[in-house]
């Protein structure tokens, strides 16, 4: 009996974590999809991780562990958010066309006819199109992972950046026909608007454990409602240390042109450090269906961002990797496990930090299924994802990939993209997203 007391009180401790954190919004980046085989499947790890990769994905799926792997993995997702591509090969354009006149009036001169009025117009209506959640948005990511049965060490980077187009909108007035910008206020002359480049790359290094336990009364209930079992419930922890290098820069519009990122430049870096807490939970009420919940960094760690230089309108001096929950669901239809199809959905709706206005909430699914091949496992893996809180882009990003396990060593790859096109100029068309994947593994059973 006393057994099945400390079963309650550590559930319900996890319980009201967890809850707590669901109510919560949450400003982080979006959920990444680490690992070949996840990435594959559409991002859809929660409730069917089967290997090293638990620590990241869900850690209480580490309660079952029954041997070792280690497995090494590089990812990189890219995407490009709006038509800011189109709006800055526009602004480029116009500002050939209107520079020497800017400087001029700049300089003191008036505006001297309709014509030179109406080619600053359409100037200021170009940035004035510059909104906020367009630009291009990344990430890299690689480590490695190694689990003895329950237990798991881990080391990864995870590298983002974000080079966003930043409006000024309240410095868009423009003199009239004979003034000056000295006769008006809040003149094209003091806009600030252009570009910002912003990167956050965390090396977090941690262990994870997962812990099994039996259902408080569970053999009692499954008899009153006639099964044989009501499953098992899994919790685990992370605890981790993350070292963070974060990049921050900004050019104006009229220096686009001429801009140096100088990623060398202490000034525009900042090093800081902090602890991080991750928490799992599974319950596999029977052989055929796992469900699972995870929450990174429930305590929303923070890091300094670079404060030197002229940073632009809506600077920020620290980043905040704020709690995301994620749930998942697997289910296996065949007895052999050989078939498992998920889906995951992020349940906070988290606002990034590197691309001002750029949200997230992930929904993603995806299936894998291992050939039944002597001495080898080939496994075929397909699947997709939407971001569904990005009004301004809501299409399907498709993502596949294979696994080819020999004995104890194996190599995964995946890729994906999105069926949408995006105009970079001169006809070319790239997709709006772009994700690939590698994991070189020896795996043990799970």
């Amino acid at each position: 009996m006393k057994r099945t007391s400390r079963s309650v009180g550590r559930l319900g401790v996890w319980a009201v974590a967890l809850a707590s954190l669901i109510a919560a919004p949450a400003f982080a980046a979006e959920w990444s999809a680490v690992g070949a085989r996840y990435q594959a499947m559409g991002g859809s790890g929660v409730a069917s991780v089967n290997d090293a990769f638990a620590s990241y994905w869900n850690p209480a799926a580490l309660a079952n562990g029954k041997s070792a792997d280690a497995d090494i993995n590089v990812d990189f997702v890219t995407s490009i958010e709006g038509d800011v591509i189109d709006t800055i090969d526009e602004l480029e354009e116009i500002e050939d066309d209107v520079g020497t006149l800017l400087d001029a009036i700049e300089g003191g001169a008036d505006i001297a006819n309709q014509g030179e009025l109406d080619e600053l117009t359409r100037f200021v209506d170009s940035i004035a199109e510059l909104e906020e959640g367009q630009g291009a948005v990344g990430t890299a990511s690689g480590g490695m992972a190694l689990r003895w049965q329950q237990i798991a060490a881990f080391s990864r980077f995870d590298g983002q950046f974000a080079i966003s187009s930043v409006t000024d909108q309240d410095n868009l007035e423009l003199p009239a026909i004979g003034e000056t910008f000295g006769d008006i206020a809040n003149g094209i002359d003091e806009n600030e608007s252009g570009a910002r480049v912003r990167g956050l790359g965390v090396i977090e290094s941690g262990l994870g454990y997962g812990h099994k336990f039996e259902i408080p009364f569970g053999d009692q209930v499954a008899g009153m409602v006639g099964l044989d079992s009501l499953g098992t419930i899994s919790v685990g922890a992370n605890l981790k240390y993350l070292h963070a290098i974060s990049f921050n820069k900004y050019v104006e519009y009229r220096e686009v042109d001429d801009a140096d990122l100088d990623f060398g430049d202490s000034d525009l870096r900042e090093e800081s450090g902090n602890f991080g807490l991750d928490l799992g939970f599974l319950y596999e009420p029977f052989d055929w269906l796992a469900i699972g919940l995870m929450a990174r960094n429930v305590n929303s760690p923070k890091f300094d961002a670079s404060d030197d230089g002229d940073l632009g309108p809506n600077s920020k001096d620290e980043y905040q990797l704020d709690a995301q929950v994620r749930g998942g669901i697997a289910v296996y239809p065949l007895k052999d496990r050989s078939l498992v199809i998920a889906s995951d959905l992020d349940l906070t709706e988290n606002e990034s930090e590197l691309l001002d206005g750029f949200e997230s909430r992930i929904w993603s699914f995806g299936a894998e299924y291992t050939l039944p091949i002597p001495v080898v496992d080939l496994a075929l893996r397909g699947g997709g994802y939407l971001n569904t809180a990005n009004a301004s882009d809501q299409s399907w990003v498709f993502t596949g990939g294979l696994g080819l396990k020999v004995w104890l060593l194996s190599l995964d790859l995946a890729g994906g993209a999105s069926p949408k096109g995006i105009d970079v100029g001169d006809g070319e068309k790239l997709p709006s997203r772009i994700n690939l994947s590698a994991v070189l593994a020896l795996k043990g059973n799970f």
